[in-house]
């Protein structure tokens, strides 16, 4: 298959009520871009009709877009893993990750893709650049993240804004190739910090997510947080050059 332009990668865990419904909106906003894209469903062993409705709607666009459901064979490993299997098995220069449940703003990944274009390494959704955006956030998690980017800042002397957030685009092959390895959230943040590391160029769009209409989250914030931390702390010590592990 000759490379495309995209590869938007779809994880699911019991997103039944969810699943066709960012299909479909996904295949609007693209279908007004000039943007050559495949999507990769990829359902984390659903005890729900997730896969089944999944591949229902594969097959009624069939002749339209490129569109592949798999199922992820081993037990459940987090949401990491889970993307991380959905961009291995596509063929996109670029990789995007949109969340089945409808919160991302998917109607800017054309704009991400033009900044790709431009020159980027990763373009970043952030959620705090412009007044208002970040009102969605539940409070636990942007009084979190207020410390995390300080920790950021120290680490890289640049201010990042919003590198927990998984919406972001970036070069697919590249990113494989650098060894991503985290199986929870926690691989949004080791992204960014190995563009960083690399030298890499980031942009960001501004933008506010939307809220979780249906559907239960399997966000666990005490568990994701040590991820996060962790993966802070690995990017800090390969950068001292105490370790170079990351």
């Amino acid at each position: 298959m000759n490379e495309l332009d995209l590869t938007i990668v779809v994880p699911c865990l019991n997103e039944q009520e969810n699943i066709k419904l960012i299909l479909s909106a996904l295949c609007e906003v693209m279908r007004a871009s000039s943007i050559h894209y495949e999507i990769v469903v990829v359902d984390d062993k659903s005890d729900d009709k997730t896969f089944d409705l999944a591949s229902e709607f594969a097959k009624e666009v069939a002749d339209k877009v490129l569109i592949r459901i798999l199922r992820r064979p081993l037990d459940r490993r987090g949401y990491g893993a889970v993307v991380r299997y959905g961009a291995a098995h596509g063929s996109g220069r670029y990789c995007i990750f949109v969340s089945a449940d409808a919160v991302d703003p998917i109607q800017h990944i054309p704009d991400f893709f033009r900044k790709m274009q431009e020159g980027a390494d990763l373009v970043q959704c952030s959620r705090y650049t412009a007044p208002g955006d970040a009102n969605t956030i539940p409070f636990k998690y942007k009084f979190y993240q207020f410390f995390f980017r300080i920790f950021v800042r120290i680490l890289f002397g640049l201010a990042i804004q919003d590198s927990t957030y998984a919406f972001k685009m970036f070069k697919r092959a590249d990113m494989l190739a650098m060894g991503l390895t985290q199986n929870r959230f926690s691989i949004s943040p080791e992204i960014t910090f190995k563009v960083l590391l690399a030298g890499g160029k980031i942009e960001l769009v501004p933008a506010g997510q939307g809220i979780r209409q249906r559907g239960v989250s399997k966000f666990n914030f005490f568990k994701e947080s040590f991820g996060y931390m962790y993966i802070l702390v690995r990017a800090g010590l390969h950068r001292s050059g105490l370790m170079y592990w990351f």
